[in-house]
């Protein structure tokens, strides 16, 4: 069928309807630029009071891990001043240093007080637990809790040494190479399983009932049961955070996703690092009982003890970023 030709009242419509358009353009173009220069600005502005907020976020996270760490390097200094310990004077690496210098006196040290039988001392074995239980020497129940949780602790060195390490995991999570987007959605929900047995274990902490352990109900003494209970839940956090850790050094992810997996492995060490720290400090606590309570004729203030978490909110958010980067290149 042949195609029928436009009139030359369609064409002449046309070019009117055209020449209007460019009038009306050309009479409203500054409206036009002036509405294009507002969503620019409008644009502009959104994309600084974002940035401003993330740098603001960013600055109260570095704050907050700032005085978290002033509190902990606190705490810990007040804890050597107590127990006489040298890193009070020294510092770590100062007092690490003195160690190796031939023949110098170890301040730590007390040979009549370590041969005191009525004070604790750290149980390695458990016939040596069982002794500490039954003769209950002054400080038992400190030394009875760490040394539970010092026993639970030693099979797992190995584990914890990779851990430390970011040790990739031989284990096969079925031979499956993750895509960003899936690594981001098993980094987001380890770090929320991490997040929520952190917020489990601030509970049980701060439960009534776990410092009961230590001293007893009514006129009653401590019950070594209890306090052996609660080292031995303490351990099972800690083995929760390992498996976790664990599992994240198991994935399989693309080459370009390598770096990102060794952080999303810090990040979730770092829980399992705060409760090694806190054994360590509470393991200083009862190796100086001997010390301490030499010449101690009533109760001794050897100050608080607590447990930090560390989260590395700052890693993680990074880590999200980096991902989506990649996701959306």
């Amino acid at each position: 069928m042949a195609r029928s030709q436009p009139s030359d009242g369609s064409v002449f419509c046309a070019i009117l309807l055209l020449l209007l358009a460019v009038g009306f353009v050309i009479k409203y173009i500054w409206w036009f630029v002036g509405g294009a220069v507002l969503v620019a600005l409008f644009a502009a502005i959104y994309w600084i009071t974002k940035k401003m907020e993330e740098d603001r976020e960013l600055e109260a996270d570095e704050a907050y891990h700032r005085e978290f760490e002033r509190t902990r390097q606190a705490e810990r200094q007040k804890l050597w001043t107590l127990l006489g310990d040298k890193r009070a004077i020294y510092g770590e690496d100062g007092a690490a240093a003195m160690n190796t210098v031939a023949d110098a006196p170890d301040l730590d040290v007390d040979d009549d007080a370590d041969d005191d039988p009525t004070i604790a001392r750290l149980a390695t074995t458990p016939t040596a637990l069982a002794a500490l239980v039954r003769d209950k020497p002054r400080g038992w129940e400190q030394a009875v809790f760490v040394s539970a949780l010092v026993q639970r602790a030693a099979p797992l060195q190995s584990r914890l040494r990779d851990s430390e390490l970011g040790f990739p995991m031989l284990l096969s999570s079925g031979g499956v190479t993750l895509s960003p987007r899936a690594f981001r959605y098993m980094a987001v929900s380890m770090v929320d399983e991490m997040l929520t047995t952190v917020r489990q274990l601030d509970a049980f902490m701060a439960a009534p009932a776990f410092m009961g352990s230590f001293s007893g109900r009514s006129d009653e003494d401590a019950d070594p049961e209890a306090i052996k209970h609660i080292a031995n839940r303490l351990m099972d956090f800690l083995e929760q955070f390992l498996e976790l850790s664990e599992r994240a050094r198991a994935l399989h992810v693309r080459s370009d996703c390598a770096e990102i997996a060794a952080d999303l492995a810090r990040v979730l060490h770092g829980p399992v690092a705060s409760i090694q720290q806190f054994i360590a400090d509470f393991v200083d606590v009862v190796n100086a009982l001997p010390r301490v309570l030499k010449h101690a004729t009533g109760p001794v203030d050897l100050g608080s003890l607590a447990l930090y978490l560390s989260v590395d909110d700052k890693r993680f958010k990074g880590i999200i970023k980096r991902l989506d980067a990649i996701k959306q290149s």
